[in-house]
């Protein structure tokens, strides 16, 4: 994989823009908990780009892949010590500057690695992505908007393919920097996990918010996928607004190296299949949770 930093002027004009593919790590730095670093979902992200390089090379050796540097942005980070945010808008316009410069130069992919779950954060990308596409047709693709929903929402070919049990694959039991994040740097970086991870005491939900959840009932009635996401939406916010909020939510002690790789595998796995139609020139939408509600990224963090 190239780095485009590395590349010249004439070098990056003689490449086939259509047979180029630019992949970049795309991650808030936040706090995870007192076991792991601030930046979990960057270094989650930059192997999960490596990952999808390899894939990608095994199965289009005639495309040229390019690194562009990480982008240490996100939205909707946990509101503790440590953590770095950015509005959704400022996410959005950054994304389609990126997107727009790209696609002036003729290229046409920019497949994105990111391990952030903010709700926001994935609006702003997936807004992005379609405006991108639709006035450039130009693919910015984030699988993790895919690939997120279905951990929360148990999707049943997601939770066969891990082979892991609910409450241990980032959904709303163990939401940030529990089971599943403390296995996928077990499986990456074990030397950034602190040695006494298992002495971290759980981190349970306290209750959803209850106006959202309400919401959730009523709007049940009209869209069963509305309220699966509004029910998620509640769970968040009881946890950040709970006055004995912990910086991490889930059991970090039930981690392993194995469900980590699990993960990992898993992961690529969806991706692949989203590279796949993008690079065969479908036009590849995703609908992250409370897309239909995607007027909430312009709210003020």
């Amino acid at each position: 994989m190239l780095e485009y930093i590395n590349l010249n002027k004439q070098e990056l004009e003689e490449l086939d823009p259509h047979k180029t593919i630019f992949l970049m790590a795309l991650s808030p730095i936040e706090a995870h908990g007192p076991h792991l670093p601030l930046g979990t979902d960057v270094i989650v992200a930059e192997e999960l780009q490596k990952r999808y390089a390899q894939e990608l090379k095994k199965e289009y050796p005639n495309y040229t892949l390019i690194r562009i540097p990480s982008t240490y942005m996100g939205s909707d980070t946990v509101p503790a010590f440590g953590s770095l945010s950015f509005p959704a808008p400022a996410l959005k316009k950054v994304l389609l500057s990126l997107g727009k410069s790209l696609a002036n130069k003729g290229f046409r992919y920019l497949f994105l690695s990111d391990n952030h779950g903010g709700p926001r954060h994935h609006l702003a990308i997936e807004i992005a992505s379609r405006k991108l596409w639709k006035k450039h047709g130009f693919y910015l693709i984030n699988p993790f908007s895919l690939v997120f929903k279905k951990m929360v929402q148990h999707d049943k070919y997601f939770m066969d393919k891990t082979g892991l049990k609910a409450g241990k694959t980032g959904d709303d039991e163990d939401a940030h920097a529990g089971t599943n994040e403390t296995s996928l740097m077990l499986a990456i970086a074990p030397d950034k996990v602190s040695d006494d991870y298992r002495e971290v005491p759980p981190s349970t939900p306290p209750p959803p918010s209850r106006p959202i959840l309400l919401l959730s009932r009523f709007l049940g009635l009209f869209s069963t996928q509305t309220s699966k996401d509004l029910k998620h939406l509640a769970n968040v916010v009881g946890w950040i607004n709970d006055p004995n909020m912990k910086s991490y939510m889930g059991t970090p002690a039930f981690a392993t190296e194995e469900a980590g790789e699990a993960m990992l595998k898993a992961r690529v796995d969806i991706a692949m299949q989203l590279f796949r139609d993008a690079i065969a020139g479908k036009e590849v939408s995703i609908d992250p949770m409370l897309w239909r509600m995607k007027f909430l990224h312009i709210l003020p963090e």
